[in-house]
Formats: C-alpha cells, structure tokens, sequence
C-alpha cells in the first residue's frame, strides 16, 4: 500500500518538473556596475552569449529594459518556440563571474519576456524647445518627439 503513494508522490514531482520546464521559456538579465564601471570583460561577454544566441536562432525576441549610469543593461532574452537551445544559453550566462566590488549581475528564469505594453520605461522626461515636456515610450524607452519635431 505505501507504493502508490510513493508512485504517486514520484508522478507529481514529475509532472512540476515538466510543467517548470516548459513554463520558463526566458531570462531575465541584469548586469551593472555598482559605483565604478561595470566589469567590461564580463560585460562583453555577456553581449557575446547573447548576441551567438541570437544568431544562432536560440533566442527570438530580446528586449532591453534599461541601460545602467555605470555601464551594463537589463533586459529579457526569450527562446524560439521549440527551441532545446536555452539551457545551455542559461548555463554559458551563469558562467560568467564578474567582478564582485565593481559589477552586480543576476539572471532570474522567467515564463516569457514581457509584451511591448508591459515594458515599464523610466519616469525621467525632457523639456523640448517650446517649454513643454515629453517622457520615455516602450519598447525602446527613447524619449517621444518633442511638438513641431
């Protein structure tokens, strides 16, 4: 009587893994510096992975969210539908150690990168010509057109 408990224990564990697996389909990336500049060797190789996954067609849709004052970005890497490529993407961006006293760096799993009208851009804005003020627009955060322009 005490195996189909376990068997059935051993059936969920399973069926959670499967469901995990498929679930997590992006990766968030950040990486900045954190008072000095960001780790440019680190740094570089992170644009590196990415950019081979993306040539490679491991990754279809790649979004930056933000740039860092002192270099680095945020952003979200998804795979192509039916791509077996993103755990060995995940595993080439976890090896890369940078400096910890200069660079923050993190990689967090996520179901799918955000759609363009959930990308949240910074609250900053500029004052155009005439005195009035534009803010950021998603997807790319650039600042809209100042009136006339």
């Amino acid at each position: 009587m005490k195996a189909i408990p376990t068997l059935l224990m051993l059936s969920l564990l399973l069926a959670t893994a499967v469901n995990a697996a498929t679930e997590n389909r992006a990766v968030e990336i950040t990486i900045h510096g954190i008072g000095p500049a960001v780790d440019e060797a680190a740094f570089s190789t992170v644009k590196q992975i990415i950019g081979a996954a993306v040539s490679n067609g491991v990754i279809d849709r790649f979004i930056v969210y933000s740039y860092g004052i002192e270099g680095g970005f945020s952003a979200c890497a998804q795979a192509a539908p039916k791509n077996k490529g993103l755990r060995p993407f995940i595993r080439q961006l976890r090896s890369v150690v940078p400096r910890p006293r200069t660079t923050a760096y993190q990689l967090r799993l996520v179901a799918a990168c955000p759609k363009e009208t959930e990308i949240m851009c910074a609250a900053d804005v500029r004052q155009c010509p005439d005195g009035s003020y534009v803010g950021r627009l998603p997807p790319t955060c650039e600042f809209a057109a100042c009136p006339g322009n």
